[in-house]
């Protein structure tokens, strides 16, 4: 860097040298054609009379040299300062080039001194005989320190052994008047602690009063929180009896149900057997048609079966309702309740048929909906064969054109991995020239910590600090140095 440093200051030394020898020569040149003139003119003069036409001539001539002299030189002079000014930024830029580059060098350096763990350790070691060197000053330090202090406690302590015996004299003095002063204050506490006794008789008598009141407060309360649970408990006997009687009544209802169900999915399994005898002989193309006919009729069975697991929930919620209702009759009119029960029951069978009626209405509903949607089916079903038809005819034009795309990203492929290696290559080559210039940057600046703190720190360096016996030399000659100079 250094070396850059003086070619630019002797570039920039040449150009100043250049300038100063242009405007010599352009002051030379008009002092000439200034001279040249007058003793043109001077000539012009003593024959004036002779060659006036001639004189005149010459005047414009020398008017016109001059004027393209001045011409001349104003170009040079915008050329020159043209120039000029390219050449200083030049070295402008090649002075801030070199400046950057100085300043990406020195961060190089000051981020391998963060990162490199050698030169840590190396830190931390020197940092560890700085401080063995400073534990030891404090040492001494503090052994004169603790020789003025055991003076110092010899003195204090003999002036604290009179302090402390004229605050025993004044204790003793302190405590025979306080006797004196609690002799007096007995008979008013004696005073005191009869009147609280007299108070806390008191308090306790009233006490048990308030209690007796309270319990018998309490008794009451419970004999009548007694007779409300056994009426509670009759009545809860009455209403379990009656809700076991209508549990078995919705039971059999239920058990009707599940019967029904099962007879309607018994014919819907004999209809998918009969669909399945009536195309075991077909293809392996109808056979999968088969399957997705029969996943069809699985779901169309299972959301059947969902429909009439809703069917009975909504009749357990009509019947709870209907158990609410009379619930509600029964507490409400518990004289009747014989008449309501039997009407109740007529009811349950009016809403039963009507259910029946319901169900057989939906069914009719729902063959009609299955009869359509196996239509629809059947259409879907030849529109698929058709698109899969244009379906595989297309595939076979993409698959020509995708081996042909794959050859060309075979090529492309070759090409960017030659292309990779060669990337790789120059990387591993700018790494292992980094990794150099890190190695170096290390030893200088362990070369220079040891010189700034080895010969300070000689007597309490940690082991391995000392890594080479070049390092040994140069604390050696570090020392001579010292010497020397002292």
């Amino acid at each position: 860097m250094a070396s850059k440093r003086n070619n630019l200051l002797r570039a920039q030394d040449a150009r100043e040298q250049r300038r100063r020898e242009d405007e010599y020569s352009r002051g030379n040149l008009q002092k000439y054609i200034n001279d040249e003139t007058m003793l043109r003119g001077n000539l012009k003069y003593d024959e004036r009379s002779e060659h006036v036409r001639r004189e005149r001539e010459a005047r414009a001539r020398a008017q016109e040299e001059g004027h393209m002299e001045e011409l001349y030189v104003a170009h040079k002079t915008k050329q020159f300062a043209a120039n000029s000014a390219e050449e200083d930024a030049k070295i402008a830029a090649h002075l801030e080039k070199v400046h950057k580059e100085d300043e990406i060098s020195q961060r190089l350096v000051q981020r391998v001194r963060n990162e490199s763990e050698e030169l840590r350790w190396l830190q931390e070691k020197l940092r560890t005989a700085e401080v063995s060197m400073l534990r030891k000053l404090q040492v001494d330090e503090k052994h004169i320190i603790k020789e003025r202090d055991v003076q110092y406690n010899s003195q204090m302590d003999a002036q604290m052994e009179l302090g402390r015996q004229k605050v025993v004299e004044a204790e003793n003095l302190k405590e025979q008047r306080r006797r004196e002063d609690q002799l007096g204050a007995r008979y008013v506490q004696e005073e005191q602690m009869e009147e609280k006794l007299a108070l806390q008789r008191a308090a306790v008598k009233e006490f048990e009063r308030e209690r007796a009141a309270v319990d018998e407060i309490v008794a009451n309360i419970q004999l009548e929180d007694q007779a409300e649970v056994e009426r509670k408990k009759a009545k809860q006997d009455e209403t379990r009896r009656w809700v076991v009687r209508f549990m078995e009544e919705r039971e059999k209802l239920r058990e009707s149900a599940r019967r029904a169900e099962w007879e309607e999915e018994e014919r819907i399994r004999q209809y998918g057997q009969k669909i399945e005898q009536r195309r075991m002989g077909e293809a392996q193309k109808a056979q999968m048609k088969q399957d997705e006919a029969d996943r069809i009729l699985k779901k169309m069975s299972q959301e059947k079966e969902r429909e009439v697991a809703k069917k009975a929930e909504l009749e357990e919620l009509l019947a709870r309702l209907h158990f609410e209702e009379q619930e509600a009759r029964y507490r409400q009119v518990q004289a009747d309740k014989n008449d309501k029960n039997e009407r109740s029951r007529l009811e349950m069978m009016q809403a039963n048929d009507f259910q029946k009626q319901l169900k057989a209405q939906r069914r009719q509903k729902e063959i009609e909906e299955e009869e359509e949607y196996r239509r629809r089916m059947m259409q879907k079903f030849a529109e698929d064969e058709r698109l899969e038809a244009e379906g595989v005819k297309r595939r076979n034009e993409k698959m020509d054109e995708f081996k042909k795309e794959v050859q060309g990203l075979a090529q492309h492929k070759h090409s960017m991995y030659e292309k990779q290696k060669a990337v790789e290559l120059a990387e591993f080559m700018k790494h292992q020239n980094e990794e150099n210039r890190r190695e170096s940057i290390i030893e200088e600046e362990r070369l220079r910590m040891l010189r700034e703190h080895a010969v300070k720190l000689m007597d309490y360096l940690p082991k391995g600090v000392l890594q080479r016996p070049e390092d040994l030399d140069m604390l050696v000659e570090l020392l001579n140095e010292r010497m020397g100079r002292q």
